[in-house]
């Protein structure tokens, strides 16, 4: 049986909170909750995801290189359309400014023009603010601000 509440607004978007890493997650990472309360590298391409980015733990000194790791800690922030965020951008892809950006699946976003041929796109992320090449062979996943839809 359901309890009777006695208010209608339960709860207030939270800006920041905290879970513990399922995997390695890097600040910039699109992360999403799972069903056991931890968080993880976004993973569907081009899927519905909340806004949550993996944050730099301000608190301990730390910066948006260190990693966490599995089991650590993480700082998420909840984000909302039009906030500009500095996250990741898959490597092997280009954007220019403008395009429409959703996950790679991986915890990268990448334009929606790169859609795995099998994937259906369903949730744009955000939308590229600078233009970025990691087409070249060496190409690593990189941050790069993006404004959020």
């Amino acid at each position: 049986m359901a309890t009777t509440k006695k208010m209608i607004l339960l709860k207030r978007d939270e800006l920041e909170f905290t879970k513990i890493a399922a995997a390695a997650i890097t600040p910039g990472h699109l992360v999403e909750v799972t069903s056991a309360g931890k968080v993880q590298k976004h993973s569907t391409e081009g899927g519905y995801a909340e806004r949550f980015v993996a944050s730099e733990l301000v608190y301990s000194g730390k910066s948006i290189d260190d990693a966490y790791a599995a089991n650590d800690e993480v700082v998420v922030k909840a984000l909302r359309s039009g906030d500009v965020a500095y996250m990741y951008i898959k490597a092997g892809v280009g954007v220019v400014v403008g395009e429409k950006l959703i996950s790679a699946g991986d915890g990268t976003l990448k334009g929606v023009a790169d859609a795995t041929s099998g994937g259906v796109v369903k949730d744009v992320i955000a939308v590229a603010t600078e233009a970025v090449d990691l087409t070249a062979s060496g190409a690593v996943a990189t941050r790069t601000p993006v404004r959020i839809k």
